[in-house]
């Protein structure tokens, strides 16, 4: 008669605690022996994850039971690190593949790139954020590790830029974060925190500073500086000369796509042009496709107006942190 397999308690909650998913030192720390998990895989019970990592049911993963199971097979100093980290923490100006789980593990770590799993490793401190199943790395490093992985510096800097919007990650957190990386394919990520460092919140304010850089006519603006109204508003514009009360603001039109929120922006330029400021707007395509135009009627517009100052009533208050 076969020997019956005794089968700890404890196990069923292991594989609850990690979503169905078992490691197979786990396992065997329960009772189970090379042959037991064996017969499991074999009739479909169990299904092989990775090595030596198990889903204990016979249906697809889940997406995460995949990064439950990245964890388990990388290790437990181990966290799920950029794009799916990004995710995590609220970023939606990048998406995580649903066949790839990214890991960061300390350097020296023996854990691989294997199948679905791709592996960091990093000397910098990994600090992570807990849920009840997952580890990941924390927002800063997060969005810097994957702003290495873009080859487009409007991508980087409109991942950096959501980041700061959103509050998911201040400005200075992000740049300790970049300055702990690796020098690899850091570049691009060095101009994005450059641009947003001169005071420019997006990509397409980004743009609209490169194109003022190169003009020989216009000084350098505040860039969303808060201005006081008269009548106590604040509001803080994207560019604006002070010499000349000149406002320039780029609106997209998916960031406006709500009626109220075009609403809000109809309203708020009113409002600067009530108070005596001149307030021009463009969309981002248009900067893109017609920057040397858009430039132009900026710059016949500022010397038109330069020395003017601020009309009366209208205080500049200070730069945005």
């Amino acid at each position: 008669m076969p020997r019956r397999l005794e089968i700890a308690p404890s196990l069923r909650w292991v594989v609850d605690e990690q979503d169905g998913v078992i490691r197979r030192d786990q396992a065997f720390d329960a009772g189970h022996t090379r042959r037991s998990i064996g017969q499991r895989l074999a009739t479909g019970a169990w299904r092989v994850l990775l090595p030596e990592v198990y889903l204990c049911s016979p249906s697809e993963p889940t997406r995460r039971q995949l990064l439950v199971a990245a964890l388990l097979y990388a290790g437990p100093l181990s966290v799920i690190d950029s794009l799916d980290a990004c995710h995590f923490h609220g970023i939606r100006t990048v998406t995580p593949s649903e066949s790839r789980v990214h890991v960061v593990t300390p350097w020296g770590g023996a854990a691989r790139s294997r199948d679905f799993v791709i592996i960091r490793r990093t000397v910098a401190p990994i600090e992570q954020v807990r849920t009840d199943r997952l580890r990941y790395l924390a927002p800063a490093a997060a969005v810097v590790a994957t702003a290495r992985r873009l080859r487009s510096e409007r991508r980087v800097v409109a991942l950096l830029s959501e980041a700061i919007q959103r509050n998911i990650a201040g400005y200075n957190d992000l740049v300790a974060a970049h300055i702990q990386g690796s020098p690899h394919n850091a570049k691009l990520t060095d101009r994005g925190l450059a641009a947003l460092g001169s005071g420019a919140l997006s990509a397409p304010e980004v743009d609209f500073a490169k194109l003022v850089t190169a003009s020989l006519v216009l000084p350098r603006p505040e860039y969303n500086a808060a201005l006081r109204l008269p009548g106590g508003r604040i509001v803080k514009p994207d560019s604006l000369w002070v010499d000349a009360a000149l406002v320039h603001e780029t609106n997209g039109r998916s960031a406006h796509a709500r009626a109220d929120l075009f609403e809000d922006m109809q309203e708020r330029h009113d409002a600067m042009t009530v108070a005596g400021l001149t307030v021009l707007h463009n969309s981002p395509r248009r900067l893109r496709l017609h920057g040397r135009e858009v430039i132009s009627q900026v710059e016949r517009c500022y010397e038109r107006r330069a020395g003017i100052g601020l009309p009366e009533g209208v205080t500049l208050l200070g730069l945005a942190s």
